[in-house]
C-alpha cells in the first residue's frame, strides 16, 4: 500500500498567465496497491472507469495493471485550485512509486502533457512558486523562492467554473502594448513574492489578459476584492480560471473582514494556507516522505 498527497495549486497569481502557478497547502490524498480488478473509492459513481483522471495519467505513465484507489480529496472541484493537476499528479506518481522508478521530471511532462499546460502541473509536481513554459525540448520549469513573510488566504465561493467556459470568454489576440505590459508585470510578481515587496505587488500583480473577462463569472467578485483589499493591504487575484480568489498579504485576513465575505450569497469559505512544498508519499506505515 502506498499513500500519495498532492497538494492544491494556484494558477496565474495575476499577470503570469499560463506561466506562474504556487502549490499550496490543501491536499487530495490517494492509498493506492495493486488488484486484480479496477477498484476506485471514496469517488463519484461517474468518475469510477477508465476515464477517472487518476486513472488516466496511470495508464499514461506506463501502468497496464489494475490498480485499487482510495481517495480523500480535499482540494474542491471546478474551483481554480488544481484539483485536474492534483489527480493527473498522482495517477503519474502512483505508477512511479508501484514500479521504483520515480523520477519528477518525467512526472512534470507527462502531467503537463495531460492538461495542456505547465502552469498547475509545475507547482503540483515540484511543489513551491514556479515559473513554467514549453520550449523548444519541450515543457521548461524553474522554481522560485517566496518570502516567509507572505500569507496565502483562498476566498472560495460556492460557485463552479469549468475552465472551458472560462477559456471562451478570453480573446483570441491582444494589442501588443498590452502583451508588453503584462509580460513585464508577470516578471515583477514573481520578483515581488520573491522579496516580499508589498508595494512592487500592488504595482505589478494586475492583470489585463484574463481577469477582466474572468471576473465576470465569479458573483460578488469586487466586493471580496474591496474587502480583503482594503482590510490588510494586500492583492486579491483570480485563482487560475476561477471561482475561488487568491488573497496575497503580509498580514492575515481579520475576522471583520472574513465575516463579510462568509455571509456573501455565494457562502464563500475563507482559509489561509501555507505554502507547500509538493507532494509526499508514505510506504505502509512508514513516515511521509518528500518527492522531491
Amino acid at each position: 500500500m502506498i499513500r500519495i498527497r498532492v497538494p492544491a495549486t494556484s494558477a496565474n497569481l495575476g499577470p503570469g498567465f499560463d506561466c506562474l502557478g504556487i502549490a499550496l497547502g490543501l491536499y487530495n490524498t490517494f492509498e493506492v496497491e495493486e488488484s486484480e480488478e479496477l477498484v476506485l473509492k471514496g469517488e463519484d459513481a461517474r468518475f469510477c472507469g477508465e476515464d477517472n483522471l487518476f486513472v488516466k495519467a496511470f495508464r499514461a505513465a506506463g501502468g497496464t495493471e489494475n490498480i485499487r484507489v482510495t481517495f480523500s480529496c480535499d482540494i474542491p472541484v471546478s474551483r481554480g485550485l488544481g484539483s485536474s493537476a492534483s489527480m493527473y499528479t498522482g495517477g503519474v506518481l502512483a505508477y512511479q512509486l508501484l514500479h521504483h522508478c520515480l523520477d519528477p521530471k518525467k512526472a512534470f511532462r507527462i502531467v503537463s502533457d495531460l492538461e495542456g499546460h505547465p502552469d498547475n502541473a509545475a507547482p503540483s509536481v515540484y511543489g513551491g512558486l514556479t515559473a513554467s513554459m514549453i520550449g523548444s525540448q519541450g515543457w521548461i520549469t524553474h522554481t522560485i523562492p517566496v518570502n516567509e513573510t507572505l500569507r496565502f488566504t483562498v476566498l472560495v465561493p460556492d460557485v463552479e467554473i469549468r475552465t472551458e467556459d472560462a477559456k471562451k470568454l478570453l480573446p483570441d489576440s491582444y494589442p501588443g502594448k498590452v502583451a508588453a505590459v503584462n509580460g513585464a508585470k508577470a516578471v515583477l510578481t514573481a520578483e515581488a513574492l520573491r522579496t516580499g515587496d508589498m508595494d512592487l505587488l500592488w504595482e505589478a500583480a494586475t492583470d489585463q489578459l484574463h481577469e477582466p473577462y474572468r471576473k465576470t463569472l465569479i458573483p460578488n467578485f469586487d466586493t471580496v476584492k474591496n474587502i480583503a483589499e482594503t482590510d490588510n493591504g494586500g492583492v486579491v487575484v483570480i485563482s487560475g480560471s476561477g471561482s475561488t480568489c487568491l488573497l496575497i498579504s503580509d498580514r492575515p485576513l481579520s475576522d471583520r473582514a472574513a465575516v463579510k465575505i462568509i455571509t456573501l450569497p455565494e457562502h464563500w469559505n475563507v482559509q489561509e494556507l501555507p505554502v507547500s512544498g509538493g507532494p509526499e508519499y508514505q510506504e505502509n506505515d512508514d513516515l511521509w516522505q518528500a518527492i522531491i
